[in-house]
């Protein structure tokens, strides 16, 4: 369990908040996991929820949009992953999507929660989800992904398929910087970013290189599908102005989850830009999870997204 009390939000066990306290109040703790401290966020109350974050990130940069998931009726924690944030990166053996859902695992039992009504995850968080959900899959009731990578499909041409290990980096970059110009309000975003983006990439460099490797050869196709075989309800969100993860990729996780998929308009860090929308989705993935029924002065119908 958590050594430290929280900075601002009290235990980080569901207790009651005290008057006055907003539900949506954010606070930073460490657990041990594995023999090593790991930082993190906690916010809400009510049944536990995970939030993974995205590839060079920790959660700093998606405080908003933790506050919106928290605010759809649920006690959020939101770690920074291995590699990432000051956590330390898994052994070499260990670095694979299995590896992390194991990660993932140890960090529920460090805070004392068995089971999360949510796993959202975002880009590379998507694909952490994806694997923790595959491996222990009595821990989740429904599994939230937004614009998660897992597909191994970059592009389709006529006659030709190409996979994310064709890819080039430079691709990647190049889209990575596109990205930012089609968010909403690039010079609000951009510090935000940039405020995660730049200590990881200067604590630890070629962890970061190493975890963008893996993350190439992504294919989480079967697990997605093994997911919604066995009753987990998956929701498969991506943006319209999505160029790091291709509307291809997204294509195929919405089918082997046998759903429609929901399309919101954004670039790939839409839910930072617009956390309101996101907590949108994690109203319904929390009814889809049997966790929420009705919650006063918030509605169950359907998010402002459409079908894809």
């Amino acid at each position: 369990m958590p050594g430290e009390a929280l900075e601002k939000a009290g235990n980080p066990s569901a207790d009651p908040i005290p008057t006055g306290r907003r539900v949506d109040t954010i606070g930073w703790d460490t657990v041990e996991v594995g023999g090593h401290r790991v930082k993190y966020a906690a916010c809400g109350t009510g049944p536990a929820a995970l939030f993974l974050h995205g590839w060079g990130l920790r959660p700093n940069a998606y405080r908003r949009s933790i506050q919106a998931m928290a605010r759809a009726g649920c006690r959020v924690y939101a770690p920074a992953l291995p590699g990432f944030g000051g956590t330390r990166e898994l052994e070499a053996e260990q670095r694979t999507f299995a590896g992390y859902a194991v990660w993932v695992g140890r960090f529920l039992d460090a805070v004392g929660e068995d089971a999360a009504a949510v796993v959202a995850g975002h880009s590379f968080g998507g694909g952490v989800a994806t694997a923790f959900a595959y491996e222990e899959p009595w821990r989740v009731s429904a599994l939230l992904l937004a614009n998660a990578i897992g597909s191994p499909t970059w592009a389709l041409f006529p006659n030709e398929v190409r996979t994310m290990v064709e890819r080039p980096f430079w691709d990647w970059g190049r889209h990575f910087s596109t990205d930012l110009l089609n968010s909403p309000g690039p010079l609000r975003l951009l510090p935000m970013l940039l405020e995660d983006f730049i200590p990881n990439l200067v604590s630890n460099p070629l962890g970061m290189f190493r975890a963008g490797e893996f993350i190439r050869r992504a294919d989480l196709v079967r697990e997605v599908r093994a997911i919604a075989r066995w009753g987990i309800p998956v929701t498969v969100a991506w943006s319209d102005r999505d160029r790091l993860v291709p509307r291809s990729a997204f294509d195929e996780l919405r089918r082997a989850a046998g759903v429609d998929g929901v399309v919101v308009d954004g670039a790939h860090t839409w839910l930072i830009a617009d956390p309101a929308r996101f907590g949108e989705l994690a109203i319904s993935a929390l009814v889809d999870s049997g966790a929420l029924t009705s919650r006063p002065g918030t509605t169950t119908g359907e998010p402002s997204v459409h079908s894809a």
